[in-house]
Parts: C-alpha cells; sequence; structure tokens
C-alpha cells in the first residue's frame, strides 16, 4: 500500500482565524452535549456530524465570465472553456470557438498549503480529484503525461481523470478500445472521423500502460568485450497464443536436435564398438569388415547432416515468424505497450 500521512479527519491548521475560533466553539459545545445526559440532542448545527454542515477551509474558485458554475463546499462543476490553470490557459484563453469544457473537481488546491479564503485558478496537479471533459485541448500537456510512443495528443476532444486512486470497475467485463467506431453512420458519415472531422491516422492507435510516468530509455554501459546497449522502459507486451506457439515450436527445435545429437553419438559409439572387435579379427577379414562398419557409420553421419542443416533451415524461419516485427506470428504487441 502507498504510504501517507496520517489522515486528520478534524484538520484546522488552514482554516482562517474566525472560522477556526468557531469551530473550536462547536466541538466543545458538542462535547459538552454528549457528557450532558439531560441533553438529548441528535445534532449540533456546523459540526458536519450525520452529514450536516461542517466548519472547513474554503478555496474560492476564479471564474472567468463565460463559466456556469455549481458549487457546494470545495466541490465544483464548471461548465466553460478549455482551461487547464488560469483565464489565459488552454484554447479558451486564446479565444478558441469549439473548445466547451465541463470540469468536475473536489478539494481545490488540497495538497498545496493554501490559507482560507484563497481564490485559485485550476490545478491539475495540485486539486484532489478531478474528471475533465474537453471539446478541444492539448491533454497530454495539461496533465503533464509523458509522450510514450505515440507522442503528445495535441487540439483534440479528450476526457481526462485525475485522483489519488482511480478503478474502472466492470460487473461483466471492462474493454479499453482504440481505433474507429465499426457503425459510424448517418449524416453523411462514410466511416468515423476525430472530432475535428479529420482522418483517424492509425487503423489502431496505440494503447499506453506506462507507470511512473517514465519512458526514458536506459543505457547500459558497455566494457572491453561488448558494446553498450539501449534498453526500452515501454515495450509491447507479449501476445499470449503467439508466444505459447513459439515456446511449443522451439520445444519442437530442442526435441529434434537432441535426436540428431543422439543419432550421432549412436553412429560413433557402433563404429568405435565394430572397430574394437575388427581389430580382433584376421588380416583378410578385417579389411570388408572395417569398409562395411564405416559406410554405416557414413549414412547414418550423411543423413544426420542433412536433418541438421534442415533444422537450421527450420529455426531461422520460426526466427522470422516469432521475433521479427514483420513476422506473421511475432510475439510483441505492436499496438500495445507498457513499462
Amino acid at each position: 500500500m502507498p504510504s501517507s500521512k496520517k489522515i486528520k479527519i478534524f484538520n484546522k491548521e488552514k482554516l482562517s482565524p474566525e472560522n477556526k475560533k468557531r469551530s473550536e466553539d462547536l466541538q466543545s459545545l458538542a462535547e459538552e452535549t454528549q457528557s450532558n445526559k439531560k441533553v438529548r440532542r441528535l445534532n449540533i448545527p456546523f459540526t458536519g456530524i450525520f452529514g450536516d454542515k461542517v466548519t472547513e477551509p474554503k478555496i474560492k474558485y476564479n471564474f472567468a465570465p463565460s463559466d456556469k458554475i455549481i458549487e457546494n463546499g470545495n466541490a465544483f462543476i464548471t461548465f466553460g472553456k478549455d482551461r487547464p490553470s488560469g483565464k489565459a490557459s488552454g484554447f479558451g484563453g486564446q479565444g478558441a470557438t469549439g473548445a466547451n469544457a465541463i470540469d468536475i473537481v473536489v478539494g481545490r488546491l488540497s495538497s498545496a498549503k493554501a490559507p482560507d479564503g484563497t481564490i485559485a485558478d485550476n490545478s491539475f496537479s495540485a486539486d484532489a480529484a478531478r474528471i475533465y471533459i474537453s471539446q478541444l485541448t492539448n491533454i497530454d500537456f495539461n496533465f503533464g503525461i509523458d509522450p510514450g510512443k505515440s507522442g503528445l495528443m495535441e487540439g483534440r476532444s479528450a476526457i481526462g481523470i485525475k485522483a489519488d486512486g482511480v478503478r474502472l470497475i466492470g460487473r461483466e467485463g471492462v474493454k479499453i478500445v482504440t481505433g474507429r467506431s465499426n457503425n459510424a453512420t448517418g449524416f453523411g458519415m462514410k466511416g468515423e472521423t476525430n472530432s475535428l472531422g479529420g482522418k483517424i491516422a492509425q487503423p489502431a492507435p496505440l494503447i499506453e500502460l506506462i507507470a511512473g510516468n517514465d519512458t526514458e530509455p536506459q543505457f547500459e554501459i558497455g566494457g572491453l568485450f561488448n558494446s553498450g546497449e539501449r534498453i526500452d522502459k515501454l515495450q509491447g507486451v507479449a501476445m499470449g497464443q503467439n508466444t505459447t506457439e513459439a515456446l511449443k515450436e522451439l520445444s519442437d527445435l530442442m526435441t529434434n536436435m537432441l535426436s540428431l545429437l543422439k543419432i550421432k553419438s549412436n553412429a560413433q559409439f557402433g563404429l568405435n564398438a565394430a572397430m574394437s572387435i575388427i581389430a580382433s579379427l584376421p588380416e583378410g577379414l578385417a579389411g570388408p569388415a572395417a569398409a562395411a562398419a564405416f559406410a554405416v557409420y557414413n549414412g547414418k553421419h550423411l543423413k544426420s547432416n542433412y536433418d541438421m542443416y534442415q533444422l537450421f533451415i527450420d529455426k531461422a524461419i520460426w526466427e522470422v515468424n516469432y521475433l521479427q516485427p514483420y513476422g506473421k506470428r511475432y510475439i510483441e504487441s505492436r499496438n500495445v505497450k507498457t513499462t
């Protein structure tokens, strides 16, 4: 489990002096009420108990004229323009049309030491949790996401979700899909485009799983007998069926290799045994017997050499099929990358 500071349920450190005094008075009143058996009161106003209102630090949003805001406590839904930070930021700050956005955020400046009553802009880093939906935005830049293999997405519709923990839960499955819809019809459409009406460049855009938000390659320093090596952090995931077939065929290649080694070993043992026996035969019989023994050995030797040559060909085909990007059963996914 990730470690963090112990959570203070009643944290008064960020309150203004007035609100801090009020909170302390309310807490004292609540304690007196609980200790007084004659007083039978279920709730004390503004203590937060049973979902009542609570006195807590309040961060005010620096809204723009075009914003429509729904707020309650430190929870906000803002209907406005693309705005990752201040009023001048994003496509909304440039006066762009078609850059509408819905920003759902709780806990503004939660991780920053902002005093009670601070007027704040959006902060995709310091706000506690956010779902950001924009018709036109630079989503990767705004959330500080590593470019990865596919690069930074710029000037496109996007949804960003950020919090200390994010969970996607599907009782009967979860699908992560990239690319075009299979049933994009209507309004003269001949297939799905991007949100600007442009062509989707790749038939299968990448899915990238980047742990730690870092894809910088590592470099292994070389020595006297080996050169340095560049190791990619972001690599294609192994494809299950292709990897299984590759291991099966590799197992067959190893079995064939062991069989050939056994045939060669048996042939050599047979020749050695025959030559030992031939050495004790009379000279007239030794010559023909030796010739016959060598003929048998050479036959097995030539056959095993042919089989060995065929094995090298099978190995080369195996490498092309499974270990090369252009192979028909390449074991590394071309479209799903992970660190």
